[in-house]
């Protein structure tokens, strides 16, 4: 089969098509034929390394694992292990090596898609929805009347943060560039701030973090005094230590405050991919997707991707 592997960090001009075996698929996995995977920040974490964490987990002087993670696509056969998924059914799910014509991929990570769901849509949940959706369902826990904040409104974790926020009855308002607030008004923001011309202000219930170009201190201003602010990954500072710094101490001045200070990294999970595509398959929720480009031109989609110029995601075909 083919597949994009990655011998080394560094640049996209590091990945490559190749020729390699169909990967063996455990009792408790299946394998699925891709129809799309979507290009998120753990893909691009893992293809430059700039983070020493991400070298520690995946790798000292390479990668450990192929680039890809978020995938929709037809399963092709089941583990002996495996219920609830059937041979041919349409899924989308998370496993390592997403950039591939064909994904071995724990059961516990995919989810079925109703008929009709477009596939390329369908790779955009698993990482980017699920994120969105943790954030503002479980740490952020977002309720009917209540006013949010969302950096990074215009990304691909953004666009979906706007809209559950929104699902949830809140009162949205969205930070982005100035070329994309027409866009991410239309998915339910009601007030939108373009921080390359206007100050970010206001009061908030809870703030969802995603690309905030604040410090800490900044950010927790526009907080109620018992208002939540949520940090997603590891990215808000784009340095080095992507977000680390912030983060820890975020998590160590919320014991000391009324306010609740909090950071995660995403749990994958099929429970949570199903919930979203649900939404999808209903028309409640939609997919931003930026640019659609083939398994052979993965390493101009990441390309695309890190220049920052996406709205939403960027999708790559089987």
């Amino acid at each position: 089969m083919q597949a994009i592997v990655q011998d080394r960090y560094g640049s996209p001009d590091v990945l490559e098509l190749a020729d390699i075996p169909v990967p063996d698929m455990a009792e408790d996995e299946v394998l699925v034929r891709m129809a799309a995977a979507s290009v998120d920040a753990g893909v691009g974490h893992l293809l430059t390394a700039e983070m020493p964490l991400v070298r520690l987990a995946f790798g000292l002087r390479r990668p450990r694992r192929r680039p890809g993670i978020a995938f929709s696509g037809t399963v092709e056969a089941v583990g002996a292990q495996v219920s609830g998924l059937e041979v041919g059914q349409q899924v989308c799910g998370s496993s390592s090596g997403a950039f591939a014509e064909l994904i071995t991929a724990k059961a516990a990570k995919v989810a079925p898609l109703a008929a009709g769901v477009d596939p390329v849509a369908a790779s955009t949940l698993p990482i980017s929805g699920v994120t969105a959706l943790q954030a503002v369902r479980d740490h952020g826990r977002v309720s009917s009347g209540q006013r949010v904040l969302v950096t990074g409104a215009s990304g691909g974790v953004g666009t979906f943060a706007v809209q559950l926020a929104r699902l949830a009855g809140a009162d949205v308002t969205a930070v982005c560039g100035p070329t994309k607030a027409d866009l991410v008004r239309s998915l339910g923001a009601t007030r939108v701030i373009d921080y390359t011309a206007e100050a970010i202000t206001g009061e908030y219930d809870v703030i969802i973090d995603i690309a905030s170009p604040l410090s800490l201190r900044r950010t927790r201003e526009l907080l109620t005094e018992r208002g939540t602010l949520v940090i997603v990954g590891m990215a808000a500072d784009h340095g080095k230590t992507g977000g680390l710094a912030r983060n820890l101490r975020a998590s160590l001045q919320s014991p000391f405050t009324s306010q609740r200070l909090c950071w995660f990294v995403q749990k994958e999970n099929g429970a949570d991919i199903g919930v979203l595509a649900d939404l999808l398959a209903s028309g409640e929720l939609i997919a931003v997707v930026d640019r659609v480009m083939p398994l052979a031109e993965t390493a101009d989609a990441l390309r695309y991707y890190l220049s920052g110029a996406a709205t939403g995601k960027v999708v790559v075909t089987g």
